[in-house]
């Protein structure tokens, strides 16, 4: 009886493991697939998201030297309030 038990043990593991072993397979073939379209589009829009960078860099230095010229502005209004005084 107990020969039997350890081959119904081993049929099962080995019946499991090639569940999981096809699950695996299943999952990275579609990663794959995944990844696959992933480098279609960004090679399709690479001219198109290079621009869109360069603008976000673009308004970022704007952005500064805006905030730059308020800094200056108040800094000019206090100088004003306190000759008020």
């Amino acid at each position: 009886m107990d020969a039997l038990g350890w081959q119904i043990g081993a049929v099962l593991i080995g019946s499991s493991t090639l569940i999981v072993a096809i699950y695996v397979s299943k999952l990275l073939h579609s990663t794959t697939k995944v990844v696959e379209k992933t480098n279609k589009i960004i090679d399709y829009n690479e001219r198109h998201i290079h621009e869109i960078i360069e603008n976000a860099a673009s308004i970022t230095k704007e952005a500064e030297e805006i905030m730059d010229v308020v800094n200056k502005l108040t800094s000019l209004t206090r100088v004003f309030r306190f000759m008020k005084r």
